[in-house]
């Protein structure tokens, strides 16, 4: 005989999904929404996507908000595309908060979904390859791993979070480390891109430096662990 509570948890994740799906099949302006919003992502048509999120008006910022959430969820889209777009249009220091509220929304999510649904909902999703690289390095440093990697640029955010949630990880200390990794990256690119004039060179140079940064955080990793986490999670 089932357990009751297995059996309510299955029935509260088949009722989350089909909620979703109602939604996104049936709901005026959902699918549209997303559809040409991540397609303005792929293709990094900045004019586009600065047309799009005005076009909601006073809404735009929850618009930025909303897609930078989206798009962590569907693979080989460019969350920076965003940050850059929104740095556009609002101003680097606004763009940088929706930005910020939005990709810390979005990590969420895939955390979320992973937590829920498990390792063969995740692996339609990320690359199993990469998904494993995840997992060693999650073993090896723990909640730490999640700040480090967001510092960088180079490692693709949904990964990381998909990874996280397959983890012990608790929820705040997953949400902590992202929100404090992520926040030098999206106001350095929010700073150069408020212009969208930013040359290559600079946008190169940011990068690196980001990227010097989170080297430096795991040559640090031990002293960082002992003054801002506890001990490391390991997988369940």
């Amino acid at each position: 005989m089932s357990d009751p509570a297995t059996t309510k948890s299955y029935v509260v994740k088949l009722g989350v999904l089909a909620l979703a799906l109602t939604a996104y099949f049936y709901l005026p302006g959902i699918q549209e929404f997303i559809t040409n919003g991540i397609a303005y992502l792929r293709l990094r048509n900045f004019e586009g996507l600065r047309q799009f999120i005005l076009a909601y008006g006073v809404w735009a910022p929850v618009t930025s908000i909303f897609l930078m959430a989206i798009q962590s969820m569907v693979p080989l889209v460019p969350g920076i595309a965003i940050t850059i777009t929104n740095a556009w249009i609002f101003g680097w220091e606004l763009g940088a908060f929706y930005s910020w509220v939005g990709a810390l929304l979005g990590a969420t999510i895939d955390f979320g979904i992973a937590r829920w649904y498990g390792r063969p909902v995740v692996e339609r999703v990320i690359n199993g390859k990469m998904l494993d690289k995840a997992d060693g390095f999650f073993k090896k440093n723990g909640v730490l791993a999640v700040f480090i990697t967001r510092l960088t640029p180079i490692v693709p955010f949904k990964v990381i979070s998909y990874g996280a949630g397959l983890t012990k990880m608790p929820f705040c200390r997953f949400a902590l480390a992202t929100g404090t990794g992520q926040t030098p990256a999206i106001v350095l690119y929010s700073f150069i891109g408020q212009s969208l004039t930013h040359s290559l060179r600079t946008t190169i140079t940011v990068t690196s430096l980001l990227l010097l940064l989170g080297i430096t955080a795991y040559y640090y990793r031990a002293r960082l662990e002992k003054y801002f986490f506890c001990q490391n999670d390991e997988e369940p």
